[in-house]
């Protein structure tokens, strides 16, 4: 098959992101042909290929107003793009890329099929001010109703049957969290613990805490830091990644005098951030809005606990590594209660990267006919 990939972002902008360059490399192993269109950053090239994938980057994206722009301008470009060119199905990540690129997808009678990368839904007034949050809410709502999609992949059967009423397309639940065998069992022979631990400054008789992520709202680390402040155990929490929380969150650092128990990280090669969960002792996802968050699967499938709130498709998990709470304020309860990672985790079958290339390969095969089946890519 021949395979248009549109999104705002790629790799290594983010975890969606992340998951999508995987999907895409697992996808070009089986034989298909990957082209990525997505935004220009910096000093990025035009056009590159890697590992055999093509990327272009027509333009660039940024705040909420060139991220209207990017928008406007993706339509056009891409009826330019397609004529002449064979494609078989366009792929897009939701939300900017979305209206576009569906729509476009009709006009040539390609089928199409949008990820949900995250919903919010009404949290969106937990996020930001009134007015900002009700221009999300009606923003999502409107992509997820307006855009021409043939199917509409979420993550998880809690945004399935949240945006049920809300589409006529056919939704479909594949958990595009994808786990890589190679990266985590070399993760985990290869970390050298001790040597983590005493490089970020853990004493021996601190609890080793890590949060990885985008420092964003959604995320929750500002409210969590606040909860931190009134604990009584002597620990140390990692933030791997940067965001534009983090100038806010480095200054509630300072007020409440936790500079010696809170470092930030900023952003880490993925092989990197594997290696610092398998040096810790349980893993935090604090967030207010996710999906099926890949960092808590990676987490599990190295051995270590988490500690995560009842969102998204978290509860779905299964795994007696992963302990959920419905407030922050419960985090320490679940840790005086003891933490000790369990053996049994099938958390790397259920969630593995081949698995899921296979329901996608399985979904666009079915979208663009029995006869891709035969054809040779």
């Amino acid at each position: 098959m021949k395979i248009l990939v549109v999104s705002e972002h790629f790799y290594p902008y983010g975890g969606a992101e992340l998951s999508l360059w995987k999907l895409c490399g697992a996808l070009t192993r089986k034989g298909h042909q990957i082209h990525v269109i997505t935004a220009r950053r910096g000093g990025e090239a035009d056009y590159e290929k890697k590992d055999e994938i093509e990327i272009s980057r027509p333009f660039a994206t940024g705040n909420l107003i060139r991220r209207f722009i990017f928008a406007l301008r993706l339509y056009p470009y891409l009826k330019r793009w397609l004529r002449g060119r064979e494609i078989d199905i366009i792929y897009n990540l939701s939300y900017v890329p979305t209206l576009p690129a569906t729509r476009i997808a009709r006009k040539f009678g390609i089928p199409s099929v949008t990820l949900l990368g995250h919903f919010c839904g009404r949290k969106w007034f937990q996020l930001a001010i009134p007015p900002l949050a009700l221009l999300n809410f009606i923003a999502e709502r409107l992509t997820i109703r307006l855009g021409k999609h043939k199917v509409l992949v979420v993550q998880c059967q809690d945004t399935a049957e949240k945006i049920s009423t809300s589409t006529s397309a056919e939704i479909e639940v594949i958990c595009n969290t994808l786990l890589e065998t190679a990266a985590i069992n070399q993760a985990k022979e290869r970390t050298d613990i001790k040597k983590i631990r005493v490089a970020l400054g853990i004493e021996n008789n601190e609890l080793f805490l890590i949060q990885v992520g985008a420092l964003i709202r959604t995320k929750n680390v500002y409210n969590l830091i606040k909860v931190l402040a009134g604990w009584q155990q002597k620990f140390k929490l990692i933030l791997v990644g940067d965001g534009p929380e983090r100038a806010r969150i480095e200054k509630l650092i300072q007020r409440l005098g936790l500079a010696e128990n809170i470092l930030l990280l900023g952003e880490k090669p993925h092989d990197e951030t594997l290696s610092i969960i398998r040096s810790g002792d349980a893993l935090l996802l604090p967030s207010i809005c996710e999906q099926m968050p890949n960092v808590v699967l990676e987490a599990l499938a190295l051995g270590r606990p988490v500690i995560a709130t009842r969102v998204g498709g978290v509860p779905e998990i299964k795994s007696p590594n992963l302990h959920l709470v419905d407030q922050l304020e419960e985090i320490s309860r679940v840790i005086d209660s003891g933490i000790k990672a369990a053996e049994g985790d099938t958390i790397m079958t259920e969630y593995s990267l081949d698995r899921v290339a296979e329901q996608y390969e399985g979904l666009f095969l079915r979208l663009t006919g029995s006869k891709m089946k035969d054809k040779q890519v």
